[in-house]
């Protein structure tokens, strides 16, 4: 028969390879479908081919708020907004959805305990957590537009303002952010260092045939421009699909810019169906259903059939976990990545 190509002809695989349909399967079907499940999750966590390197683009995005119906007069992008009465302060950045939200950044309170700090009372801080009220009127404190506040009250934080960049499941690992900063070794820029000795002893390499002093060159502003600029901190956790950037976010960010990351994405079985039939990934489902299977007979061990026969599902549990044991042993020593090596 063909290799599996979907989750349906995996299942049979592995259901045939127990002895199926010769041998009955004490197995429910909604256990064949957790020991699936655990068996990809495996495959995606360990093995070479169960995740693959990505480009990931994200648009960084406003906060927002929706109003009630459209502002009375024109709010100015950059200015300062504030609530009547529950005394929040951001900064306008446009409308948006005909008028009837806005997005903004920045939103800051004084004297609130659910602020960063509550200070004198008569400083604002950063406060992500309050938000304004139902038919609260804002108002532009330089355009003296106003517009009121939504009954619903929908606000929503954009990355902005929570300082982390939002990814789906399927991302496990992050490797790096592009820098936001011009490069200096790369950079297009006709004044930068890199532009000027292209333009100036580039093509005077040529003639010389010696290449050392251009290497030597590029490693010293590579080496520059990590002691000055440096590569864009960042912290991760595949539980939160969280980014945290660690970088100035009031200027080294704006909204809509975008932010490039390099990251590891787990590799669909569903989407690419080719991953259905690795060789790996059949052994160990096969081995997770026979488990559960003995798990399942366990308790009438020792219990005598017509005929004589004895069930003996401890045998086929125990077979299951050598089986398990020795191939988590082989993928770990022949389908996991080395360990990246690190220096400095």
């Amino acid at each position: 028969m063909t290799q599996p190509t979907s989750r349906t002809t995996f299942k049979d695989y592995c259901k045939r390879k127990l002895g199926h349909p010769v041998v009955e399967l004490n197995l429910d079907d909604d256990q064949i479908e957790d020991a699936i499940d655990d068996a990809v999750q495996y495959f995606q966590e360990y093995h070479y081919d169960g995740t693959h390197p990505e480009f990931v683009k994200k648009q960084i995005t406003a906060s927002t708020q929706k109003l009630a119906g459209s502002p009375t007069g024109t709010f100015t992008s950059g200015e300062t907004i504030e609530g009547s009465s529950s005394g929040i302060r951001a900064t306008f950045h446009e409308y948006h959805s005909a008028n009837t939200t806005i997005r903004f950044q920045s939103p800051t309170t004084k004297n609130n305990s659910n602020a960063e700090a509550v200070g004198d009372g008569n400083t604002y801080y950063r406060d992500i957590t309050t938000t304004w009220t139902a038919s609260e009127t804002i108002t532009g404190l330089s355009s003296g537009a106003t517009a009121t506040v939504h009954s619903s009250t929908t606000q929503t934080f954009g990355d902005i303002d929570n300082h982390y960049v939002t990814l789906d499941e399927s991302y496990i690992g992050i490797t790096g952010v592009i820098p936001f900063s011009d490069n200096l070794s790369g950079s297009t820029n006709m004044f930068s260092v890199n532009y000027q000795y292209a333009l100036n002893d580039l093509y005077t390499m040529g003639t010389a045939g010696d290449m050392r002093n251009y290497v030597f060159t590029q490693q010293y502003l590579s080496m520059i421009q990590n002691l000055f600029s440096g590569l864009p901190r960042f912290r991760f956790n595949k539980h939160r699909d969280r980014l945290y950037l660690d970088i100035d976010w009031s200027g080294d960010l704006k909204i809509d810019d975008f932010v490039v990351i390099e990251a590891y994405q787990s590799m669909n079985p569903d989407t690419y169906t080719d991953a259905y039939g690795d060789r790996f990934l059949k052994k160990y489902c096969t081995a997770l259903m026979k488990k559960q299977w003995g798990q399942n007979l366990i308790k009438f061990e020792g219990v005598q059939l017509p005929g004589g026969v004895t069930l003996n599902g401890r045998q086929i549990y125990d077979d299951a976990v050598t089986e398990l044991e020795r191939l988590e042993v082989e993928g770990r020593l022949e389908y996991e990545l080395p360990d990246d090596l690190m220096i400095g």
